[in-house]
């Protein structure tokens, strides 16, 4: 039994890999697009755009009940209840699962862009706002390799619960969390181009990771202690 647990572990966790490197590029390809978006402004009446807010609105909640309520101990303690003690592979594939959906089904806005500047007429500003974002998602993914990425996705857990090792901090790692954070609003708000929608996105994500998300004692364990 313990042996099929490492498997399904093993294999939960390179589907969450696999996923996870999706998704980033997905987004990199999303928030880091200079170029203008499609902008529709023969809107008949106000009811696709509320209908088209409300859609966009239910997926950001969406995302936000995934990420906080899957990281809040009570589920952790019913997924240890049914059997099932590493969690991180679980969080990962539905959190990627969420992005996915924000990043290829958030809808457009209708509505002309808050602010615009044509790579064709400002040809240093693109070079800088691009090489800006280049140095910022290194400092994301250099996060990441700090934190090995092994264990973000429940890779290294499973030989580590099979040992029964106790459960091990981060430590030291957790300053490149604070960096990550930093780069990723920076990506959200340094745009050539801002629509409606991604104003709106960018808005909400920066709340939430400046101050919805709590960095619980938990959340930087290898193995959470049962």
């Amino acid at each position: 039994m313990a042996s099929l647990h490492r498997v399904l572990g093993l294999l939960l966790g390179l589907v969450a890999l696999v996923l996870s490197l999706w998704t980033l590029w997905d987004l990199i390809l999303m928030l880091s697009t200079q170029a203008a978006p499609m902008v529709v402004t023969d809107v008949p009446c106000c009811g696709r755009y509320f209908c088209s807010l409300l859609w966009n609105f239910f997926l950001l909640s969406l995302f936000v009940v995934q990420h906080s309520g899957m990281s809040c101990d009570a589920w952790k303690t019913f997924l240890n209840r049914v059997g099932v003690e590493n969690h991180r592979p679980l969080f990962v594939l539905c959190s990627c699962v969420v992005l996915l959906l924000l990043v290829h089904q958030m809808s457009p806005l209708p509505g002309p862009l808050l602010w615009y500047f044509d790579p064709r007429e400002y040809p240093t500003l693109w070079l800088g706002v691009f090489l800006f974002h280049c140095a910022m998602w290194l400092v994301i993914c250099a996060g990441a390799v700090a934190f090995e990425p092994l264990e973000l996705v429940g890779l290294k857990q499973v030989d580590t619960q099979q040992e029964g090792a106790p459960p091990q901090p981060v430590d030291g790692r957790i300053y490149s969390r604070h960096l990550g954070v930093a780069a990723f609003v920076a990506i959200l708000w340094l745009q050539m181009a801002m629509s409606v929608e991604r104003c709106f996105l960018a808005l909400s994500w920066t709340l939430y990771v400046l101050f919805g998300h709590r960095a619980h004692p938990s959340a930087i364990y290898v193995v959470k202690n049962t």
